[in-house]
């Protein structure tokens, strides 16, 4: 077990030097959150003004309640890198290396998750800063932030089993990514991170009560608006539990066979 946890830090860190060596791609992952703040609650901050709207979130401020949808986009975005980064390395030949290495292959796997697990805990601490300068206030406190970095790191590390999947069946970045995209979108209109439930068309309340977007921000919502709202939280942890035991489990089984 110890042998394991060395290897999963090797590659953790492994990426997280490649990360360091493209000052780019970090100016676009913390330039990200501060366009979609800014575009989108400019754009639609009159829907605060809606009467029923204090009613159904808890509050008139549309940046407030959008904050939610910033985190789950930019989980979801940096979930889609973990799988393009794996292919990246298939391309370059890494892992004909990492074939014949005495390590056990699922390390490379859970290092890859785990530094994109970190670059969205980096990634949402930045928006939640952004968020204080336009006036957000967290009703639950620090340790409501906490429990937020938590359920993004976890989230992050369920929905990159997503990414990774498509990425190991495909071994093409451009299927990866117009996968990842097809389906981050959608999910997030369709859910309660934009637009809270009774103000949605009745069709698409029926999606969002199965969109497991819907969980994540409504429990990142209530830590935010309201505090504690223990039940919320727990809807959230068991979306994220079902997301990364079919994810996960699918990317470790098609990984091994890929590298075997």
């Amino acid at each position: 077990m110890m042998e394991m946890f060395s290897e999963i830090i090797a590659i953790f860190n492994r990426w997280n030097k490649k990360l360091l060596r493209q000052p780019i791609l970090i100016f676009f992952n913390l330039i990200q959150p501060l366009v979609w703040f800014l575009l989108f609650t400019q754009a639609f901050s009159a829907i605060g003004n809606i009467p029923t709207f204090k009613l159904l979130t808890g509050t008139s401020s549309y940046i407030t309640f959008f904050t939610a949808a910033v985190i789950i986009q930019t989980i979801a975005s940096s979930a889609l890198s973990a799988g393009i980064g794996v292919v990246t390395d298939f391309d370059s030949g890494f892992m004909d290396k990492m074939r014949v290495a005495p390590i056990n292959k699922s390390s490379i796997l859970f290092g890859r998750l785990f530094s994109a697990a970190l670059t969205t805990i980096l990634q949402v601490m930045i928006i939640l800063v952004i968020g204080f300068a336009l006036g957000v206030t967290i009703a639950s406190g620090v340790i409501g932030i906490v429990i937020i970095l938590i359920l993004a790191a976890l989230f992050g590390i369920a929905w990159s089993g997503i990414s990774l999947f498509i990425a190991l069946t495909t071994k093409n970045q451009e299927i990866t990514l117009s996968v990842g995209l097809l389906t981050t979108f959608p999910l997030l209109f369709l859910s309660a991170s934009v637009m809270p439930l009774g103000l949605l068309p009745d069709w698409v309340q029926q999606v969002a009560k199965v969109n497991p977007f819907t969980y994540i921000a409504e429990a990142v919502q209530s830590l935010i608006i309201k505090g504690f709202v223990w039940q919320k939280i727990e809807y959230a942890l068991i979306a994220i539990v079902i997301i990364g035991a079919v994810s996960l489990g699918a990317s470790i089984m098609v990984f091994r066979k890929k590298i075997s």
